[in-house]
């Protein structure tokens, strides 16, 4: 098996179910939730009234500043998660009148549909199996038109022996192939070269590892018989997440001999899996329930690959953003002829961003058209997962910079105008994620400060206080979990936290540096030597913690220590913290070596079957 195909061996995975609409668990969800707000704001309330540590305002104040930042992310959660809807998956359309109004004069004729593979670096191996799985789509009319495009942005046209040959692998799938002479605007750059070089009714945007199963446009295209709906975007399934590797092997492969011994000696070693997803990149939660329920309030945003397109809509937008840009130049410039600028002003139907699905689907969302989106239920692509932390770190921060850089301009979607407000706030939870660390640090460096410090944040970690804060963590965790769906948030949410470090430094980046960069995200398996560089703020706060800890555990001992109630609920505190985090050291650990003993393991488990 060859370093690149390394996901031969997952071929035979099947994708995940998705999860059916319960009226018994929303109406459920609804119950618990509203029991949670009421205990959150008297607990908040409570805080402020009776145990702000106002000797200590330096702490104090910003740790119930992180407690009401937290409880907001609650109360955004619930708001997206209170309303469910489901569309009925109709037969694929045929002809255009199916899709849009014809004009008068206009003939009605079969739907164009178009297919636009975007590669930029990626290798020729994994590019053709793309291009092979897309070929091999099936519809039910002959006559519909369904034209495949190989987009190009690494000028692998064959002119460059030192490169491979992307334009004969074009021609030896008989599909269409486009190359530019620059790679202005990143990805969306290089869909809008082709944009104007066809003519689908409807455009598949696919990455160069997006491999569509056979049935993906009978699926999807059905939907655009509501001539308002712009996009619809189907679950990005990565099949080829790490199985993991048994705990005894991975002991004996990190440890040698002493980690076999260990091995031996742990109960059911050789069933626990280490590094299952060890990366947490495997995004079900996401689109299996977080998009899923902004359905109902029209809120569903494009993630680029695995999303199907209207040509109009997408054309509309272009003029509308020209026009737009237009007005700028010429309120900076008013001598500036306004026909002179409509041929030099380029028409960009994917708007130029490193988040370019995002960006363009606010747009579309406050078009005055009041264009509409819909996030498909089922799987029906599959997609490669990174597998290296590294790759992984990049891949996130490109997420967290383009959202961020998003949040910071004129097109931040809480402001924007023609959103409704429901669109505002399901958009807005998704900023709130990114903006986490600025609350999340406070969360973990406080039992620190205590520890040396011996500075309570609170007046007394008193009956009082354990008595509201123990029901209103149990019913944000049981919240969570029902909102949910059942699936597990064990992951998200240890991912969620210990990413607190990539988020600061993509706020950073973009409101410091303004140094955003459009990061192309590896399918090969490269390990870095080390990524300490990645993970040593965790290191350090396991460090400082196990320091202070001990330094309390002394005071205890010799009797000199203050507040035994404050140090136990700051060392339950910190043991939540190294669970939430402690996952990134993990996995900026895992090895090219775990990796492929992993691989021998799933297959050895598969030849048993």
């Amino acid at each position: 098996m060859s370093e690149v195909k390394y996901y031969q061996i997952f071929e035979d995975r099947k994708p995940y179910e998705p999860m059916r609409f319960s009226l018994f668990r929303s109406s459920l969800f609804h119950i618990v939730s509203i029991v949670f707000i009421f205990v959150g704001v008297e607990y908040l309330t409570w805080r402020w009234q009776h145990s702000i540590n106002w000797d200590a305002k330096w702490i104090s104040l910003p740790l119930y500043f992180a407690e009401v930042m937290a409880f907001i992310g609650s109360l955004l959660t619930i708001i997206n998660y209170w309303s469910y809807k489901n569309l009925k998956i109709e037969k694929p359309v045929h002809y255009l009148s199916e899709i849009e109004e014809l004009k008068p004069g206009q003939k009605d004729r079969p739907i164009k549909i178009d297919l636009y593979i975007a590669t930029y670096n990626e290798e020729l191996e994994i590019v053709e199996d793309t291009v092979r799985d897309a070929t091999l789509a099936t519809y039910p009319y002959d006559d519909v038109d369904i034209q495949i495009h190989l987009l190009d942005d690494g000028h692998r046209d064959g002119s460059d022996p030192e490169k491979e040959n992307f334009k004969a692998l074009a021609e030896k799938y008989h599909i269409n192939y486009f190359v530019r002479d620059n790679n202005i605007g990143f990805k969306a750059g290089n869909m809008n070269n082709a944009f104007y070089q066809t003519d689908g009714d409807l455009i598949v945007i696919l990455d160069a590892d997006t491999r569509i199963f056979k049935d993906f446009l009978k699926n999807t295209t059905g939907y655009f018989r509501n001539k308002k709906m712009a996009w619809i975007q189907t679950p990005q399934w990565f099949y080829d997440v790490p199985p993991g590797l048994p705990l005894n092997e991975y002991l004996e492969t990190k440890y040698g001999f002493a980690g076999k011994v260990a091995g031996k000696i742990i109960p059911f070693s050789k069933k626990y899996l280490v590094g299952k997803n060890v990366f947490g990149t495997d995004p079900e939660l996401f689109y299996d329930v977080i998009l899923r329920h902004r359905n109902a309030v029209n809120a569903a945003f494009s993630c680029g690959a695995g999303s199907v397109q209207r040509r109009s809509a997408l054309a509309a937008l272009a003029i509308k953003e020209q026009q737009e840009n237009i007005k700028e130049i010429i309120k900076k410039d008013p001598s500036k002829d306004v026909k002179q600028l409509e041929k030099e002003v380029p028409l960009r139907p994917f708007i130029h961003h490193i988040s370019e699905d995002i960006l363009t689907s606010i747009m579309l969302h406050a078009d005055a058209k009041k264009w509409q989106s819909y996030q498909h239920p089922n799987v029906e692509c599959k997609m490669l997962s990174p597998q290296s932390f590294d790759i992984f770190i990049k891949q996130f921060s490109r997420y967290a910079e383009g959202t961020i850089d998003i949040t910071f301009s004129k097109r931040n979607p809480v402001f924007l105008k023609g959103l409704s407000w429901r669109q505002r706030l399901a958009y807005l939870e998704t900023i709130w994620s990114y903006l986490s660390p600025l609350w999340l640090l406070i969360f973990i460096f406080y039992p620190i400060i205590f520890f040396f410090t011996l500075i309570p944040p609170l007046k007394a970690f008193s009956f009082d206080f354990f008595i509201r804060i123990v029901p209103f963590l149990m019913l944000n965790v049981l919240v969570t979990g029902i909102g949910n769906w059942g699936k597990s948030t064990k992951r998200p949410e240890q991912f969620y936290q210990a990413g607190f470090w990539y988020k600061l430094q993509a706020l950073y980046k973009v409101l410091i540096k303004g140094n955003v960069k459009f990061n192309v995200t590896s399918k090969k398996i490269k390990y870095s030597q080390s990524n300490l560089k990645h993970v040593w703020p965790h290191l350090l706060i396991f460090i400082l913690t196990a320091l202070g800890i001990l330094y309390n555990l002394y005071l205890v001992y010799t009797n000199q220590h203050p507040s035994y109630s404050a140090f136990f609920a700051n060392i339950f505190w910190s043991v939540f913290t190294f669970y939430l985090i402690s996952p990134y050291v993990r996995a900026a650990y895992w090895n090219e070596e775990l990796f492929q003993k992993s691989i021998a393991h799933y297959k050895k488990r598969k030849n048993k079957k």
